[in-house]
């Protein structure tokens, strides 16, 4: 990104490759948070839901920094077993393994000089674990195999929607590498939470279609209505399968609401929802009061999510606000996130309830 378009601050359409698009204030927030991370070299941490957008914040960081001429590299770390872990990080030399007819970089080698994005981060084995932990301290490693020692200077960034502090308290995650890549945590906020940003999404999805399939079609202003009201569990990448569905099976050049899946009995989110509640025995009516289903929430935020929090006025309970609150540190826009709603609303409530926010 141009130091220009450093100086601007964030955009509704970030345009850096990154692909954000959006204008809530909880949109705006991160993008505020990410842009200023990226001065620096620290690590970050990259938490949120599945389907929030945790590469392409990655790829804005990357490309607001220092480092941005330099090399972008991802790994996804899931379903990776630790010898085929350490063959992708770390590289091996030729007859390390069978199969190893040649040397092969690794992606810590790849990105030096630039950025390093471990998503699923959460996934990697107790064993990985701690070799990941010794070249993230000491900074160089050792290809599989081979014995001579490597440098490497990279920007790490990691991703993951997993509980990591359950996950330290269980013993299934190292605390000493849990610090180490906990340096700058982000929070991506779910798409239920970015008001007013489904419909530009869904517009620029279909745009996107459009060029792809040298098609014109366009939304009916109904037609978002529809879509703004939809929940989306799996967020942003839902939101664009239900586009792509909707317009592949638009029967005209003007996408109305009996063109969208859900006002046809056919809504996904709906089907996931229903079957999520009853495989945990809760059943339809043990969903939240807005519909939502906790989706990789932290144990803190589960402890206050919609289902617990919201009365059927909308106001927050008291007891869960200040509970909330107290969690926060009296920090409106956290206790926001742990509710799983807006900073506005917690703001709005807290004014009803009559808690006057303390200061510490």
């Amino acid at each position: 990104m141009a130091g220009s378009d450093d100086e601007k601050g964030p955009k509704s359409v970030v345009q850096s490759g990154a692909e954000i698009v959006g204008e809530s204030a909880a949109l705006k927030e991160v993008l505020e948070i990410a842009q200023i991370v990226a001065r620096s070299n620290a690590p970050v941490l990259l938490r949120g839901e599945s389907g929030t957008g945790k590469e392409f914040f990655a790829k804005l960081i990357h490309k607001s920094s220092s480092r941005r001429e330099k090399p972008f590299v991802k790994l996804n770390c899931a379903a990776l077993s630790t010898g085929v872990l350490e063959s992708e990080l770390f590289g091996h030399v030729a007859g390390a393994f069978t199969g190893a007819v040649a040397s092969k970089a690794g992606r810590f080698e790849m990105a030096n000089g630039g950025t390093l994005l471990l998503d699923e981060i959460g996934e990697i084995s107790g064993e990985f674990q701690a070799k990941l932990l010794r070249v993230l301290q000491e900074g160089e490693l050792e290809r599989v195999g081979g014995t001579r020692t490597l440098k490497v200077n990279v920007r790490l960034v990691c991703a993951t929607n997993k509980d990591l502090e359950r996950a330290v308290a269980a013993g299934e995650f190292r605390a000493d590498l849990y610090y180490r890549i906990n340096v700058v945590p982000i929070t991506l906020p779910p798409l239920r939470q970015r008001d007013g940003d489904i419909p530009r999404l869904a517009e620029e999805f279909l745009e996107r279609f459009n060029r792809e399939n040298g098609r014109s079609l366009s939304f009916a202003p109904s037609a978002l209505d529809i879509l703004a009201k939809c929940e989306f569990p799996g967020n942003i990448r839902e939101l664009q399968n239900c586009v792509q569905r909707t317009a592949t099976l638009a029967r005209s050049s003007v996408i109305d609401p009996q063109d969208v899946a859900c006002e046809q009995g056919r809504c996904y989110s709906a089907i996931l929802r229903k079957a999520v509640a009853e495989k945990i025995g809760k059943g339809a009516n043990g969903l939240a009061r807005d519909g939502t289903v906790s989706m990789g929430l932290s144990h803190d935020a589960a402890a206050f999510a919609p289902e617990t929090a919201i009365g059927q006025s909308g106001l927050i309970d008291r007891e869960r606000l200040e509970q909330a609150m107290v969690t926060a540190g009296w920090v409106q826009a956290k206790a926001a996130r742990l509710l799983g709603r807006t900073p506005r609303q917690v703001a709005y409530s807290l004014r009803r309830h009559g808690i006057k926010p303390k200061k510490f």
